[in-house]
């Protein structure tokens, strides 16, 4: 991946242009100090003057309001352009200035725009940061430095705000009465600023000819070589993966964790201001030569199995089969945005249109016109794909036909980020806009209205990340989700009771395989493959069904790049690949329980003779149904876990079917469902005292009020219990219950035995 980069015409004075700003995917303003507006053609090159500005009105920032829903509302394309005199104007697409406002002495060196467009930032020479309504009104003066503001940013959430401070970097929340988060980020003056909407990431370039990456406390991530010159601007692409950084006559394209994918070396002089265009793949920038700069990223790749598809040009991809060498052309018409090669299909948006590729036929594509001609995000699964656009979001077949349009509560298609949304086949997750603890699990196999095949998914802390496993029954659909605190846990979607099972703790990233739910995680600086993610409720057995690889050549701060088939692969800290192999038995597991070939399944295993899949095998058997006993009981002895042999062998002495099935759910780590089974069957009893030997005392005292039966049962084994521990009870729940519960041990004792009797005879 790199930068193509192409330069404007010089202006006739040679003059500096010092700003830029994206009207459209094809359009671009600049202001220079000749203090004309110009309008340039991404395509042609080519200039057209907007408007002539006041000799006395030198432009320092511009920027567009972002636009935020399905219209520009009664502002319009309002543009934000501040000075050297102290002032910031707030014009129309003509150039024509709507106000003026004398805000600052001294140069205002940045002005932003809020995310959600409600409001603005301005900062400059006099040390000041001051917070604007959309209309120009002065909200709030947050900072009073000492020292000149040379960049400032907002945070993705819009609650902070983050400033240069001399060689210093702060971070001050809007809440009133806090103070900023400071830090010392590099050895001469920060020059510039840039925190990721989409990654959550913060980039300053400064004086020591360095730039350096840091999270949202300040901690370092990278720090970059040293320049030849002054670090001048940097901007972040709208995903969040790539950010640009330019210098005197460079200009670096960079992976969000910090190291360069690419240098070029343009003959622009110093590089005042940069921006991205809205689906991320150009750039435009303002130079000290005169010039203005349009770099379009090319050599982007796409690769599964033995296909490899690179953006060669801006309109041609190139596809290559490396078991057979063979090499296709794709001609588009227009210039590539997006491509995604997965499940044996190349997808590809232009401006326009969308083009699906098989790649058993590359001449005819599936082509199907774009709705808004702004894709933000776009994902594969096996059956269909999600194509979300500004204003608009689809599921589409691989014939491009369009099959669902879902709905959820709080729907912001702009706040979208490639970590919290999902898609599986009959399944897609989203993370709520507004509350970071809520998922929304869309089903799209319903016919239903979408609002009504919506549930929700309520963790504990706020969600950074989220993925489906995309493949078994819609039923078992599972749901990874990493928070704050960087646990991962797992959650089926489709149970009613919504159960949390941690699978880990300090995992930085994960990624579900593609073809088989085996989950791939990087813990600690170390990969960890869990072969059998379900057997999370059994610390021993998950052990014994993982991959822990801990190796030198991972080196610092890996990621999971991609999982397909038997190899992870991992992206070093220096931007490297390495491939970790994992075994290629559990595959075939998989496959066979998947077509309901057991007895091979377990030829399988007999014939590897490990513990890693006599484990596995262990699980899936003991999760499946009671078929499938026998198998479970040999996998446990196999890997000596004898407690389980004998749990399976006394479930087999059990006279009455629903209780065996009742307890092989209980042996799968599954207590929910065998209580349901019980109740189901009218067996409230069992419940209860499924529940208690489990030592789930609220839930058997619920079960009993509920049903209004053997409260004085739960009662007396509560006592019981308590006094062979030596201690007191110290539930308020089983206290009052307690003073209006008469206790007759003799009676408790026929009622166990009667109950025991009707159970043989069920």
């Amino acid at each position: 991946m790199k930068f193509k980069v192409t330069l404007s015409q010089k202006l006739d004075q040679n003059l500096p242009v010092t700003c830029v700003g994206w009207t459209n995917t094809e359009e671009v303003y600049s202001i220079s100090d000749d203090n004309q507006i110009l309008s340039w053609s991404v395509s042609t090159g080519q200039a057209t003057k907007i408007s002539q500005l006041d000799k006395d009105v030198f432009a320092t920032d511009m920027q567009f309001l972002p636009r935020i829903g399905t219209s520009l509302g009664k502002h319009g394309d309002l543009i934000l352009v501040t000075c050297v005199d102290g002032k910031f104007h707030m014009m129309n697409r003509s150039g024509r200035i709507e106000r003026s406002v004398d805000a600052h002495k001294g140069a205002i060196l940045v002005g932003q725009w809020g995310n959600d467009g409600t409001g603005f930032l301005t900062a400059g020479e006099d040390g000041l940061l001051k917070i604007w309504s959309r209309s120009g009104m002065l909200r709030s003066t947050i900072v009073n430095s000492d020292s000149s503001i040379y960049s400032a940013c907002w945070s993705p959430e819009g609650q902070s705000i983050a400033y240069t401070n001399g060689k210093c970097v702060a971070i001050k929340q809007l809440a009133a009465n806090t103070k900023p988060l400071k830090w010392r980020a590099h050895e001469g003056l920060v020059l510039c600023l840039a925190w990721s909407n989409a990654a959550d990431v913060i980039v300053s370039g400064g004086e020591d000819c360095r730039y350096r990456v840091w999270d949202n406390q300040g901690r370092p991530i990278f720090s970059s070589v040293q320049h030849n010159h002054h670090i001048t601007s940097i901007a972040w692409a709208p995903a969040g993966d790539l950010f640009a950084v330019g210098s005197f006559n460079t200009l670096r394209l960079c992976d969000y964790s910090g190291w360069s994918r690419s240098l070029e070396k343009p003959q622009t002089g110093s590089i005042y201001k940069m921006a991205w265009s809205n689906d991320g793949s150009q750039l435009a920038g303002a130079c000290a030569n005169g010039h203005v700069f349009f770099a379009h990223i090319v050599e982007r790749h796409a690769h599964y199995l033995n296909f490899s598809a690179t953006v060669s040009e801006r309109k041609m991809v190139t596809v290559k089969n490396v078991l057979d060498e063979s090499t296709e052309y794709l001609e588009l018409p227009e210039r590539v945005i997006q491509m995604v090669m997965r499940y044996s299909n190349l997808v590809i948006t232009t401006p326009s249109q969308c083009y699906i590729y098989h790649i058993t036929n590359w001449n005819t594509p599936f082509i199907f016109d774009l709705k808004d001609g702004s894709v933000i995000h776009l994902e594969l699964a096996e059956k269909h794909m999600l194509l979300i656009e500004k204003h608009s979001i689809g599921i589409y077949n691989y014939q491009g036909k369009l099959i669902g349009q879902p709905r959820w509560p709080n729907m912001r298609l702009d706040s979208i980020k490639l970590p919290l949304v999902s898609l599986a086949n009959d399944t897609l997750a989203v993370r709520d806009a507004n509350d970071q603890k809520c998922v929304h699990i869309i089903d799209l196999t319903s016919n239903r209205n979408t609002n009504e095949s919506t549930t929700n998914i309520q963790h504990t802390s706020a969600i950074i990340q989220i993925a489906l496993d995309t493949q078994g029954s819609a039923l078992l659909r599972t749901l990874a989700l990493l928070d704050k605190p960087r646990d991962l846990y797992l959650v089926q979607v489709k149970g009613v009771n919504k159960i949390f099972t941690k699978l880990g703790r300090k995992i930085d990233s994960f990624k579900w395989n593609s073809s088989i739910n085996i989950l791939a995680a990087i813990q600690d600086a170390q990969l960890i493959v869990w072969y059998c993610p379900t057997a999370a409720f059994n610390p021993k057995l998950l052990h014994l069904c993982s991959l822990q690889y801990d190796s030198p050549e991972l080196g610092r701060n890996p990621r999971i790049n991609d999982f397909v088939g038997n190899s992870v692969s991992i992206r070093r800290a220096d931007g490297s690949l390495i491939n970790v192999p994992i075994s290629p038995f559990l595959e075939l597991i998989y496959k066979k329980i998947h077509d309901n070939k057991w007895t091979d399944a377990l030829d399988l295993c007999r014939s590897v003779n490990s513990d890693m899949t006599w484990a596995c095998l262990a699980v899936l058997a003991s999760q499946s149904n009671i078929e499938t006993i026998d198998i479970a009981e040999e996998a446990f002895a196999n890997i000596e876990n004898y407690e389980k042999v004998y749990y399976i062998q006394y479930i087999k002495s059990l006279a009455s079917k629903v209780e065996q099935k009742a307890h092989f759910k209980l042996l799968g780590g599954k207590p929910e469902e065998a209580e349901s089974i019980l109740l189901h069957n009218g067996m409230v009893f069992q419940a209860i005292y499924l529940n208690i030997n489990m030592h789930q005392w609220a839930r058997a005292l619920d079960l009993a009020l509920k049903h209004k039966t053997h409260i004085d049962t739960v009662l007396y084994l509560r006592e019981k219990y308590l006094e062979t521990l030596g201690k007191s009870e110290n539930n308020n729940k089983y206290i009052s219950v307690r003073e209006n519960t008469i206790i007759d041990p003799e009676k408790i004792q026929e009622k166990i035995a009667a109950e025991r009797k009707r159970k043989l005879s069920h």
